[in-house]
């Protein structure tokens, strides 16, 4: 494999030396000889699965690059694209691209480095966990009118998280941190349904007066319910993404195959959940 290596630079020829698992092996290799790789991260939904680089800052000094939401291989299209112009000597951070995406144009800004460590795992491993500031680029799309998430009219289908310096975390943001932190649900989602599905709790569990103590999962229309010790309090439903829920009481997990038409109980947090078919008088 060597022996067809293009590329070689000191830090590079630094991890060669050394022994590897087979995929960070066939990471070093394909950067020498291609001078980078691709990384395609599948998500648990479209929004979040991503692709980014590995080696161009070392083997080309380009700035590494990352996409987020783009089915992967389109994504990993696009990267090649944007490499290509890169060694054409086109600065990227510079107007807009068109034929990168399909026909439409394409944006790349600043990566922070928080994100950076957060995403680009393999990325920040090649450069040794954060000894280097590493410029990356991310690629920004927009909707098939050509429209950004910055302009009126925007579909929101197309919304990708901001990954730029100074960014405030908006609920794309946020999704997108928890589905790369190993501490949320979103990270290994365990229910059939996506994380993102309104579920219904009682307003006293949503406020986080009360713990859950009863879920069930209605056979008629697959709704999934999260309520207290009071069942109802009043108040009415109150419909959440599935995720939070879940976030707030890790617990729910040992529930994710809760088949349709079942509900499970427990006295109190930490209590093992009795599981019952809802019968015609549950239904009552």
């Amino acid at each position: 494999m060597m022996s067809e290596a293009k590329y070689s630079t000191p830090w590079l020829q630094q991890w060669l030396e050394k022994s590897h698992e087979p995929s960070f092996q066939s990471t070093l290799d394909n950067i020498g000889k291609f001078g980078w790789e691709a990384m395609l991260i599948t998500g648990k939904e479209q929004s979040s699965s991503f692709a980014y680089s590995v080696g161009l800052y070392d083997t080309l000094d380009f700035p590494e690059l990352i996409t987020v939401g783009l089915p992967l291989e389109v994504a990993h299209s696009a990267l090649s694209y944007a490499v290509d112009e890169m060694k054409a000597g086109r600065d990227l951070t510079k107007g807009r691209y068109r034929g990168i995406v399909g026909q439409v144009e394409v944006e790349f800004r600043p990566v922070a480095q928080r994100w950076f460590r957060h995403v680009m795992c393999r990325t920040d491993w090649y450069y040794g966990y954060g000894k280097k500031e590493i410029p990356s680029l991310q690629l920004i799309y927009p909707d098939l009118e050509n429209r950004f998430q910055w302009d009126e009219g925007f579909n929101s289908y197309f919304r990708q998280p901001m990954l730029a310096p100074g960014v405030e975390d908006g609920p794309s943001e946020k999704d997108f941190w928890a589905a790369n932190d190993p501490g949320s649900s979103l990270f290994n989602w365990k229910f059939p349904d996506p994380p993102h599905t309104g579920v219904f709790l009682s307003k006293s569990v949503q406020e986080k007066q009360e713990p859950i103590t009863y879920v069930s999962h209605e056979e008629k229309d697959g709704a999934w319910q999260f309520l207290g010790p009071k069942m109802s309090d009043g108040g009415g439903p109150v419909i959440s993404c599935f995720h939070h829920p879940v976030d707030d009481d890790r617990s729910l997990e040992e529930l994710s195959d809760l088949p349709l038409g079942w509900y499970a109980v427990r006295e109190k947090p930490g209590d093992s959940w009795e599981r019952y078919e809802i019968g015609p008088e549950d239904n009552e």
